[in-house]
Order: C-alpha cells, then structure tokens, then sequence
C-alpha cells in the first residue's frame, strides 16, 4: 500500500504563522531526495526555501504559487509510488514529511524558469552577465526563449555570476541550472557547457566572449506534453479490467471522457498514470505531427520556437469546423473619434468589438473537450503584432469590457513595445478569448482568418474599399451558428459607425460601455397604454421606496402599496435599525472593558438600562419611519396601505387594513415583498411561536426583558450578532448549528478567526441535530445532539430561532400573471426582471445577497430599466457587514469566488496588530484582506475582520465599484495614523509579490 507524507509549511520565527508560495523547484511526479529543495516561500522575514528530508516523489494538490499557507498545512506531499502525481481524492495524510527552511545562498543555482503552464524547457539566447560580474537581487542575467517569447531571467540572490554556464543555443529542462551564483569573487569559474536538444553535455570548455548577434541555428524545445488537470466533481472512472491504473489517472479520465481499456501504461509495471490519459487527447504538437508527412526536397532548417508553435496550432485548427461571415463597415467616425481621443484605432476597434458583444456573450466562448462550453464574460483579445523578427505575435488587452479607451491605450502601448521584441509575460499573450487580426494596414482587400483551440472566433479586418471595409468573423460551429455571428457583425456595425453613443462621457462613461452600452437609444419598457399608474410597487421597503422615487424624480407616476402605516420593510422596523440600536448599547458596555488599559479607571462597571435602550431604538425608528412617509409623499408617490394581490397581467387587488378592496391597473409592477424568518419543521418550534417561548428575527423585539439564558438555533449573521449582544447585556447564550461550522457567508479565514474570538464567550455546538422545543416563557428547554449523537437539554427563557429567511409568494397570485419562481424565490435576470418582461422582483423575495442595501440596488436598478436606461445588478461588487465585535465584512469576491469564475486571483492580508491607531484604541483582534486579479490588477474584493468595518468598508466599496488597480490604490495616499493606511500598504505588498512570481 502507498505511503504518503504531507510537506507542510515550516516554521521559521515565533512570529510566523503563514507563508506565501513563491515558486515550486520540483514539479508533481518529479524524484525526491533527502535535502532537496521543493519550493521557495515568502515569510514575514525573507524568501526562503523548503528543504525536505524524505525521499519519495513530489505529489499533488500542490498549493498555487501565490497562495497564502498556514505554518503546519501542506504545500504537497511525498508519495512512495512512481507515477502518481497527486494523491487521490478524499486520502487522509497524518505524517509529516521532515522539512527545514534555509535562506538562498550563496552557490545557489540559476535554474531555468517556468514562464507558462505549458512550458518544460527552454533555449538560453543571451547571458547579460558575465562569469564573475556581480549579481544583484533583481538583476537580469540572461535571456531565454520559450514556445512563445523571448523572456528575461530575474535572480533574487547576491554575489558572483559562476559556471558552469549553459552556452548560448542550449536547451535546458524547465528547474535545472543555467548557471550557479557564489558568495565570493574568488570561487567564480568561466566554465561554459554546451547542451544539446535532449539535455546532454555534449561539450565543456571556456566560456566564449558574448556574441553581438543571435545565431542563426540553435537547437529548439521540444513540444510540451498536454497538461491534464483532474478538477472538478466528476467521480474516476472504474478501474479497466485486470489492469491497474493510479487514482489520479481514473479521474483525469473522467474529466477528459478517456476510456481506459486498452491505454498503454508507462508507470511502475504498466500501471496507467495521468500522463498516459494526457496523450491519448492530443496537444496541438501531436496533432501536427499526426497528420500524414510530405517529402520535400532540399535540406530544411529546424523552425524557431515561434515557428513552431503557430506551425502546431495552425494544424490544430483543422480539428475545428469553421464558417466565415463578412461585413462591410464604414470606419471613418471610429478612426476621427479615436483620433479625438488620442488612442489607437486599433484600440478603439477592440473596444468596440467588446461593447458588441455585451448583446452576444457566446462570441466569447470557447469549446471545451468533452462536448463542454467554457462561458466566458471576461474580454481579453488578443490582437496580432508583427514582431521585428518577422514572426507574429498576439498580445492581449485584458478587461476590455470593464476598461475605459485611456486605461486600454495605456496597456497597448506597452505590450505592443514589448510585442515587436517577443518580450512579452505569460499573462500577456496566453489564452485569449477573442482574436483580432488586421491586415488591412498591409492593404490586403480581403483574408479570412483561422482561429485555433481555445476561441470560438477570429475577426480579420481587410483594407478600406468602395463598399466599406470587410470585417470577416470565422467560427467555431460548435459553439456558434450562422445567425449568431451575423447578429454579432451588425451589431458591430453599428457600434463602429456611431462610436459617439459609447465613446461619450470620458472614462466613467467607458467603464460601463462593456456591460450597458447600447447603440441606439433605447425605449421605454413601460407599456403604453390608459394606465391608472404607468408602475405599481408592491412593498415599501428598501427595494420597493428607492425604486418609487427614482421613478418620480423623472416623473413618472407610481403607486406604492406598503402592508404596514410606515414604509421601511424589515430593514426599518425588524432588522437593521433596531438590531444596531441595540448593538450601540451592546458596545457601550463592551467598550468599558478597555478604558483602564488607557487609563481612564472606574468606567468598567456598566449598568444595563433596558428601558431607556428600547425608549432610544423606537425613538429612532419611528422617527425615520415618519421622515420616510413624508419624503415618499412630498416627492407625488401615491402611497397606500394595504395588502396587494394581482388580478392579472396588468391589475392588482388592493386589500386595506380596515375599508373594502379596491383595483387599479398599471403598465408596469415592481413586486417588493421581502421574505419573512423561516422556522423549520422542528417538533415545539412552530407551537411556540405564539406564546413567545419562541422568537424570531421579526419578533424578538417584543421582549419585556433580556432574558438571563437564550438559546439559539442557527449561526448565520443574524444569529452570531443576537448572540453577542445578549452576552454584552449579561445573558448567558448556547448557539447551536447543524452545519460543521457557523458564519457560512463570510470568507472562510475572517470566519475561522471570529469564531475562535465568539466561542470565548458563547458556547457553539455545531453539527447539531435540533430533536425538540418544549415549555412555556421563561421556562423553555431545547433539546439537542452533539455530532457524536449525545443529547443535551438546554433550560432558557426563550429561543431564537435565527434560521435564516425565506420568500413566500402565496398570497400575490403569481400564477395568474405567468411570473415564474426559482423554489420558493422569483426567479429574474440580471437587470430583476421576472420571467414576464413587464413586472419585475427585487430584494430578499428573489432570493441571494438578503440586505437592504442589496434590494434598494436592485430597486435603482429597476427604475433605471423602467426608464429606458439599460441597467444591470452586478453581485460580484456588493458588500455586507456583520455587526459582530470585531465586525466581519465583505465587498466582491473572495479568492475561492474567483477562482471558481475561472479568474486567476491572488490575495494579501495584514493583522490589525500592527496598525497604529488599533493599538492606540486597543482594537488589534482580525485583519483586512485585499483580493486582485491577477491578469489585470484590478481589486475585485476586499474581506474585513475589524473593530470599525461598518466605516473601514466605505474605501474597499469604492476601489471594487470604481474598478481600481493596485498600482492606483499603491500611489494612494492615506492618513497617518488611520487604520486606512492597510489599504496602500496591502496594494504595494501585493503588487511586490505579483512581480517577484512573475518573474521565477
């Protein structure tokens, strides 16, 4: 049977508790030796590397470079069988592969560096240093060519550059030495090796003075295998019979629809691994090399790496059922408005492709095998460069969709600069998602061009002609058909010849081009007709208000009806306002326990004054209940109270508290009913509702008192804030939970630290089975079963059942107006549109993101469409806190959220232990987290565990929505001493981190 060993992050100093992944030295599958160095990681010292003292053989998952590891979790594992290059799924590992982290020293090797996935050798082109020069951290030493482009080699060390030094022309394995870096002048020798296509020596001498020009012939990488990944849920096929094949190769099969009777095995004893499932799908090398070979006469040169590579892929597109489509554009209003814009018309054609192609997302998708579709709403073209070679290059302009013309034009200057030298980053020219190619500055009058693996379509631009100038589109008929394209082309059309409609405005204007522009202007969706109310909306809460009032700020008439005297929802009157009114005076007392670190000394005995706290919190909410109603009518919405029901597709029943039932019909109807707490089907739950022995989110304010001991079922944000603001005002609290773990919504690392912080002062029991409620107010138990299925009784004066909230539609009649539901949810589209184009849902009755600020979006949004103005609600930028202590907080996505929308993100994160003013104040528990992608910098999320996230959160808000980059929030300048000074610090760490990676 295998053994296996975890590699686990070692710890270097008491004050470390994490590294980051900076590069892997050995790849899965590679042969391991005891002192062999595995990886190098980031500490809060230096860069070190990872020494292991296990042989065995490196196996997977390894942890991404970039990744932020716990000391004690694993990086990887060592396997004693051959040929596996990840454990199977599920294994348990409990030993530890011995392992020692050592600073880079001097006689470090210069390895070669693996600048793509792709990527298993390379050809040295140039040495910049000579044997014996100094070498500084961050020097280039030399130059070396992939399949792709010629790349520079960064070091990280000090000292002297030593042989033995590859020659220029060698062909070194992606890992092994070029060259080696020692620590004294005297140690450097000039010894040169020349080593050949299949990484033999074949000759040792003295280095060679360095050559002016390049030489014509040197030897070229071979093909790189096909790379296989073994992700996703798929289970691994069934072992073939009376053979043997490695869990890791059964699952690639799955992944890749491999059958497995009769593949050749090339592990141990003929045991199939993963490589084997990789080549029975072949590369685009295979796949060139596979077709039939035509003798020609005459004695050939090897190809260059560039050659080669579109030689491969060029065959490859064989494998691709193609059509093409042309249309005749007029580009003369592009070319004089970008022109006026000071960018490129080819920056200015990307653009435009991209704007077009909000309306026809497939264009950007890809085939995938087996029989899959990658759906892709990232824009990143690649637009063909001549390079000065001769040779072709594709850049790519990334976040087309998302980026203003300035920004693109920026991006394009440097990566055509770099382009024509073929000194383009991995980032930079690897899969696109639509291609551009225009031969028309050549004055070609027409082309087609040939889109290869991984893009359902080219665009090749011919030269101006009579009619106009030919835009061509070839397509992959697997993922797109005539009609598709067609539409696409006249869109395109359109957008190039009226280019003011999206080019208006400057960069604000731009950045929404991507998702909203459109090129006519667009119509009212509000259905004509003798309307009583051209919009009805049914609800007052955040949703429903915000929406009615930017409907009557642009005049038109709405309705709103509200089931209660005062609009506000739940927010006002059962959620937000109060729970932080009590929160407040949770904090008071809370606070006081720090006053005497400060020195300030007889504060810290609090007294609770429940009457005051419940006289402040109605004060509050009726006060901006009144002011609502007021604004609601001072700004002409008719607002009614009662119940509202519909009748049909344009008429809604209105039923008051106290007078008969009235109609009225509308054009357009905005549903804004909320979701009230739902009590699950627990025995006593729901019979306790009514005598209050029960509580929820939507009664718990009708306490005399608080109560000495509360139970509550359910860990979510609701249940965690109740819980700490009853043990601020003395209550003794059990939260129980049957989900392995609470806080589910926040980021998984904010939770875990919070959690550890909350079961200091509340029990948490989790994985919970909930078997009973029982008793009556104030002698109420809660029956329940740990994990290990012990049952416990829980004696309390009441429970809250914090079990989250659910939309009950039942009473709105949806089914007579064809508005279809999503489970208990209505479903709508990204702009809240129900499945009936003329009514629309926001809020917490569509289910997602329940917070008000969330529905007073969507409200906005609504009103927008409504308006004639296409709008959209992007989740990908909301935001949430949970009023806890520290309060957790979350804007955009995570790293896990990322990566599962296919964006390579990478995150950094500082304690709050070290910022000035939370020591000053005593608040040092939790951190702030930065998330960016990768590709383009842009920060995509911002995760908060913190004393002031509910203030703090305002600026990650901000660089989210307003698509900021590192660099732009690295240049920032914040405050000191304000905690807003981790925003600045964590961009310039992180874009630290992305250009040492970038460059191993």
């Amino acid at each position: 049977m295998s053994q296996h060993y975890a590699i686990t992050m070692p710890q270097l100093s008491d004050t470390m508790t994490e590294g980051v992944v900076v590069t892997w030295e050995k790849q899965a599958g590679d042969r391991v030796e005891r002192g062999d160095i595995v990886a190098t990681v980031e500490t809060d010292k230096a860069i070190m590397d990872v020494e292991v003292f296990k042989a065995g053989y490196l196996a997977g998952p390894l942890a991404d470079v970039g990744a932020t590891i716990a000391v004690g979790a694993a990086l990887g594992y060592i396997t004693d069988t051959a040929g596996d290059v990840a454990i199977a799924s599920g294994e348990v590992v409990a030993e530890k592969a011995p392992t020692e982290m050592i600073p880079h020293h001097a006689g470090t090797p210069v390895v070669m560096p693996q600048l793509s996935d792709t990527m298993t050798e390379g050809v040295v082109v140039t040495w910049e240093k000579q044997p014996g020069d100094v070498i500084k951290r961050g020097d280039i030493v030399a130059t070396v060519e992939t399949d792709k482009a010629i790349m520079d080699v960064e070091v990280f060390q000090e000292g002297f550059l030593s042989g033995p030094i590859a020659d220029v022309g060698s062909v070194v394995e992606v890992g092994h030495p070029m060259a080696f870096i020692v620590d004294d002048a005297a140690k450097a020798n000039d010894t040169g090796v020349t080593i050949s296509a299949d990484h033999k020596v074949k000759d040792t001498h003295k280095v060679a003075p360095p050559s002016v020009d390049r030489p014509a012939l040197i030897p070229m990488p071979k093909a790189a295998p096909a790379q296989v990944s073994a992700a996703g849920t798929m289970p691994p096929v069934a072992r073939p019979q009376g053979r043997q094949a490695s869990p890791y190769a059964r699952k690639v099969a799955a992944q890749l629809g491999v059958n497995l009777t009769g593949l050749a095995g090339t592990g141990p004893s003929g045991v199939i691994v993963a490589a084997d499932v990789a080549r029975a799908r072949p590369s685009m090398a295979e796949v060139a090399h596979a077709l039939p070979q035509v003798d020609v006469p005459g004695q050939g040169r090897a190809m260059t790496s560039m050659e080669k590579a579109v030689s491969h892929a060029m065959t490859a597109s064989l494998t691709l059922p193609t059509f093409n489509v042309t249309v005749n554009i007029d580009t003369a209003a592009l070319t004089a408005a970008a022109k006026a814009k000071k960018v490129s018309v080819t920056v200015a054609i990307a653009k435009a492709c991209s704007v077009a192609m909000a309306k026809f997302p497939r264009m950007n998708w890809a085939y995938q095998p087996v029989d899959k579709l990658v759906e892709r709403s990232n824009h990143d073209f690649g637009v063909a460069v001549m390079s000065n070679d001769g040779g072709l290059v594709v850049p790519i302009l990334h976040g087309i969709e998302k980026k203003p013309l300035e920004a693109l034009q920026g991006d394009w200057t440097g990566l055509v600069e770099r382009a024509r030298v073929r000194k383009l980053a991995p980032a930079e020219y690897a899969n696109p998602t639509f291609t551009i190619s225009n031969m028309g500055m050549l004055g070609v009058s027409h082309f087609t061009a040939i889109p290869t693996p991984g893009i359902a379509a080219i665009l090749a631009i011919a030269a101006n002609g009579p009619q106009g100038t030919p835009f061509t589109i070839t397509g992959d008929h697997r993922v797109l058909n005539g009609a598709d394209v067609a539409l696409y082309l006249t869109t395109l059309k359109q957008t190039i010849e009226a280019p003011d409609a999206w080019m208006a405005g400057g960069a604000a204007a731009e950045a929404v081009a991507g998702k909203a522009a459109t090129v006519s202007t667009p119509v009212s969706p509000i259905p004509e007709g003798n309307w009583d109310f051209p919009v009805v909306v049914v609800g007052g809460g955040p949703g429903g208000e915000d929406c009615a009032r930017d409907l009557a700020e642009h005049g038109i008439k709405v309705m709103m009806v509200n089931n209660e005297p005062f609009p506000g929802g739940e927010c006002l009157w059962r959620g937000c306002i109060p729970s932080k009114a009590w929160r407040a005076a949770a904090d008071v007392i809370r606070n006081r326990a720090h006053d005497a670190e400060m020195g300030v000394d007889g504060t810290n005995t609090p007294k609770l004054n429940w009457a005051q706290v419940e006289k402040h919190r109605r004060w509050v909410q009726t006060s901006r209940g009144d002011m609502a109603l007021k604004a609601d009518r001072g700004m002409k919405i008719d607002v009614r109270e009662g119940f509202g029901e519909f009748v049909d597709a344009h008429t809604l029943k209105i039923t008051p508290v106290e007078s008969e039932p009235y109609t009225v019909s509308f054009g357009a109807a905005v549903i804004a009913t909320g979701a009230p707490a739902f009590v699950p089907p627990i025995p006593g739950a729901r019979d306790n509702l009514a005598t209050g022995g029960v509580v929820t989110s939507d009664t718990i304010w009708n306490l005399a008192s608080p109560p000495k001991k509360l139970g509550i079922v359910g860990g979510g944000v609701i249940g965690v804030e109740m819980a700490q603001i009853f043990r601020d005002f003395g209550t003794e609290v059990l939260m129980l939970e049957r989900n392995d773990r609470i806080l589910a919504e926040v980021e998984e690392e904010i939770a875990k630290v919070l959690i550890a912080s909350l079961e200091k002062e509340i029990t948490v029991v989790t994985s919970a089975a909930i078997n009973e409620v029982s008793g009556k107010p104030g002698v109420m138990k809660l029956r329940y079963a740990n994990k290990d299925g012990v049952e416990s009784v829980f004696d309390c004066d009441v429970v809250l059942m914090a079990t989250g909230k659910r939309p009950d539609t039942g009473r709105l009649n949806l089914d007579k107006v064809g508005v279809e539901l999503d489970g208990a949810a209505i479903r709508v589209n990204a702009r809240c549109q129900t499945s009936m184009p003329h009514i629309y849902a926001v809020g917490d009755v569509i289910g997602g993101y329940m917070l008000a600020h969330t529905a007073a979006t969507q409200g906005r949004v609504v009103a927008g469409n409504l308006l004639g103005h296409a709008s959209e609600y992007d989740q990908d930028k909301d935001c949430g806190v949970t009023f806890s202590r520290p309060q957790a907080g979350f804007v955009g996505l995570s790293v896990a959220q990322a990566k599962a929308k296919g964006i390579d993100a990478v995150e950094a994160k500082m304690p709050m232990s070290i910022d000035a003013k939370a020591m000053i104040t005593g608040e040092t528990e939790g951190m702030i987290k930065l998330v960016a992608d990768k590709a383009t910098g842009r920060i995509i999320g911002v995760h908060y565990l913190a004393d002031h996230t509910d203030t703090l959160i305002g600026i990650g808000v901000m660089m989210v929505a307003g698509e900021m980059t590192l660099t732009q929030v690295a240049k920032a300048i914040f405050p000191h001493p304000t905690q807003t000074e981790l925003f600045g610090e964590l961009a310039r760490r992180l874009l630290n981190r992305l250009r040492r990676t970038a460059k191993k």
